[in-house]
């Protein structure tokens, strides 16, 4: 070990190279390798999750309540419950983030631990079962009494006991609430095949249950009892999903959801950040055997075999990945709290954990990335006989066959890094300047739910000083809407997103109108260009009775405008927009959009102030108040961290396999050191030498080249796939990568060059 140590001290630079490569991508390795396994970890947080079901409408994991009471005679069900959607309410107007529930939910769902009490407190009628959280702030016990006002009956005043208290969990499918009512409430006010989504059926299978089986039995139930409408419009065909598969599934809202898009990217730029270092490592390595051959082959001429003289080699390259994990953990840790803001995702957060099993990863991970480190060089070191090489027949002999490869492969590897690096940045700008073909700016979205007379509030919002117009939605560009399926012309299923407006609020956003069929100003549909023609309509066919009923009466096609976008994050596929133009008391829930003139923060302190005064008699719940500009941004902010994250990665996986071609350029100019000072001994200069070296250096850069840009463009291509409003002219960036990459590999191997040309021949052949 001590010639190791040595030796290591006597090569700095590379030491540097490989120290700093390999403990810093190990340190994300462990970071993105933690994150995917906390993730996976929630599709296992139930241990019966292969055995529970739930099936749902298409894209939603919700049916009716009536469902779970019909499909309790199916033999290979062991248990059902069911969670509905109540919205209960409780002080002057907040909405509690509560749900309505069974007693079997607690059995299928066993992630809620109680602090107080126990679930058996559902099965009163009278009780609610709350969050030690929102016990705590608003200083709850079991035995104490709250009141609240549930939608889901009427929003009538109810005493609740406070029966139970449960610890609240972290890291779930299921999304965060803060109270459990009684099932009963919704089962009281609501028909049991009506207001589909609003019930999510947990169902646990008989040990053994074939999934398809129980799949075709639910199915023939849903075609029983909704027999009006399954098999077309929004209820085009039964889904279910297991619960382990919930987490990474198509959800909607319901459950809380991990991108598996994402983990896919980070482990794919994680494995080639490894691989950069693995390289360098590798490679600067074997390079450098050629410096302790001689102390390889005293050793074998002491007596060591072959085999412990390679054994040597993964032993050190064991020890020195171990030290570089140990600094690797500790870089690790420090950079979490970054990672976490960029992966915006507080529910499921990347921690560095010290538990035995995580112990025992990293120990695997040290071993396995320390043979793979140490095992080429080792070979490399016993492929020649000892007493040639103390003849000087290692440095004949090798030709940096095996270093040139690795030139190569670290030259293409940076020009796909870097190409796929300028492709998410040029991707990243161009969705931030997406057009919307439409006016949002200074729009205030005032969005809450009431049963009471809107008008006053309208009124009052006019008066004030600042504010333009005051129109009525539901829906707009960049806030979500519900969707309506329909048919097409020629009898297919088709799902518009609807938008209802006010005739004030569809000036107000000033759409770009394409065709203008002169239709009356109420109850008359406007298409968006896309949704036009996947209806089949053209400028003769304009029958839109088909929708009327979904589109509230509107019998008329008023025209078409420029689609706006209704997926704001820009990734997966736009959906076919309609605004229906109506009065706004037909409008019986949205939001109100105040134009306003000024300084936007005292328009909202104003706007606030006046909805406070209008709400302070009423019932009145409050969403979620927005400038519609900053709510488009937000859309898209998650997605953008993500790429940002994944930017991180690459320029430093970037900057490793660069710093492995510096050192790979200086040991390539030192390999050529000898041969620049034999033919300078024969008349060779600086400039000829250097030329000659240099030359040689960036062909294998050519080489690299070429094989790197036809990866690079199809990476480029697959990346840019799920975008809707994508680069379309990109061909630039390669041209850019290749640049670099070759000025890089110029500039690196330069200097070293010239030193070398530069060196007095008399010095270098004494070395020999």
């Amino acid at each position: 070990m001590k010639s190791y140590l040595k030796f290591l001290s006597r090569n700095k630079l590379y030491t540097a190279i490989e120290f700093v490569g390999l403990a810093v991508s190990l340190a994300f390795v462990i970071l993105i390798g933690s994150h995917v396994w906390q993730q996976y970890a929630v599709t296992r947080e139930n241990p019966d999750g292969e055995r529970i079901y739930v099936p749902g409408l298409p894209g939603s994991p919700g049916l009716t309540f009536g469902f779970p009471e019909v499909i309790t005679g199916i033999p290979e069900i062991e248990e059902v419950s069911r969670m509905c959607y109540v919205a209960p309410a409780y002080g002057e107007n907040e909405i509690l983030w509560g749900t309505a529930v069974d007693r079997a939910f607690f059995d299928l769902v066993p992630i809620y631990h109680f602090v107080e009490g126990d679930a058996d407190a559902i099965s009163s009628k009278s009780n609610v079962i709350v969050s030690e959280s929102f016990a705590r702030r608003m200083g709850l016990k079991a035995g104490d009494v709250l009141t609240l006002r549930v939608l889901a009956s009427r929003g009538e005043e109810t005493d609740f006991t406070v029966g139970a208290i449960f610890e609240d969990p972290k890291g779930t499918v299921m999304k965060d609430c803060e109270a459990f009512l009684p099932v009963e409430l919704y089962k009281d006010h609501w028909e049991p095949f009506d207001n589909f989504g609003s019930t999510v059926c947990f169902i646990k299978a008989r040990p053994g249950t074939d999934r398809q089986v129980l799949y075709d039995k639910l199915e023939s139930v849903c075609k029983e009892v909704y027999a009006n409408i399954y098999g077309h419009s929004f209820f085009d065909h039964l889904e279910m999903a297991r619960y382990d598969e919930l987490f990474f599934g198509d959800t909607g809202n319901i459950f809380r959801h991990g991108d598996i898009k994402t983990i896919r990217i980070l482990l794919l730029v994680g494995l080639l950040l490894l691989l950069s270092s693995i390289f360098n490592y590798i490679n600067l390595s074997v390079a450098l055997t050629g410096k302790r051959a001689k102390e390889m082959a005293v050793r074998q001429l002491a007596g060591a075999s072959k085999g412990r003289v390679a054994g040597k080699y993964i032993v050190e390259s064991i020890l020195f990945t171990a030290v570089c994990f140990a600094a690797g953990l500790l870089l690790a840790e420090a950079f979490c709290p970054m990672l976490n803001r960029l992966l915006n995702n507080p529910d499921v957060p990347i921690r560095v954990i010290w538990s035995p099993g995580y112990i025992l990863a990293y120990a695997g991970i040290v071993v396995t990335v320390g043979l793979v480190c140490g095992i080429i060089p080792a070979m490399m070191a016993g492929k020649y006989k000892a007493v040639e090489v103390m003849k000087g027949g290692y440095r004949r002999k090798t030709k940096m066959v095996f270093s040139k490869v690795f030139i190569v492969l670290q030259n293409a590897l940076a020009v796909i890094l870097i190409a796929l690096a300028i492709t998410m940045e040029a991707q990243m700008r161009k969705t931030q300047n997406r057009p919307l073909h439409c006016d949002v700016k200074d729009m205030f979205s005032l969005s809450f739910i009431t049963m009471e007379d809107q008008t006053p509030l309208r009124d009052a919002l006019e008066r004030l000083p600042f504010v333009k117009r005051v129109g009525k939605c539901s829906g707009a560009p960049g806030i979500g809407t519900g969707g309506q399926y329909s048919k097409t012309r020629d009898g297919q299923d088709i799902m518009y997103r609807l938008y209802r407006m006010d005739s004030t609020a569809f000036r107000m956003f000033g759409f770009e109108i394409l065709e203008d069929y002169n239709a009356p100003l109420f109850n008359s549909v406007w298409f968006s260009d896309k949704s036009f023609v996947a209806s089949g309509f053209d400028d003769e066919y304009h029958d839109i009775s088909v929708l009327s009923e979904r589109a509230g009466g509107c019998e008329q096609l008023a025209g078409v405008f420029k689609a706006f976008p209704t997926n704001n994050a820009n990734i997966g596929e736009e959906d076919n927009a309609i605004i229906s133009v109506v009065r706004p008391e037909d409008i019986w829930s949205g939001s109100l959009v105040v134009e306003v003139t000024g300084d936007r923060k005292e328009a909202y302190s104003k706007i606030m102030e006046t909805y406070e005064d209008y709400a302070k008699e009423r019932q009145v719940y409050l969403n979620y108040p927005s400038w519609i500009d900053e709510t488009i941004a937000e859309a898209w902010k998650p997605e953008m961290r993500n790429m940002r994250l994944v930017e991180i990665f690459m320029l430093l996986s970037i900057i490793i396999s660069l710093l492995g071609l510096v050192a790979m350029s200086t040991y390539y100019a030192d390999e050529k050191s000898r041969d620049i000072a034999v033919r300078k001994v024969f008349g060779g200069t600086v400039d000829t030498e250097a030329w000659r070296t240099i030359r040689d250096y960036m062909i294998l850069v050519g080489i690299a080249c070429v094989i790197g840009v036809p990866i690079s463009v199809y990476v480029a291509q697959e990346y840019l796939k799920s975008f809707i409003y994508r680069l379309e002219s990109y061909w630039w960036i390669f041209i850019v990568a290749v640049t670099l990459s070759v000025f890089i590999a110029f500039i690196s191997v330069l200097w070293q060059t010239l030193k070398a040309a530069r060196t007095n021949p008399a010095e270098e052949l004494k070395k020999e």
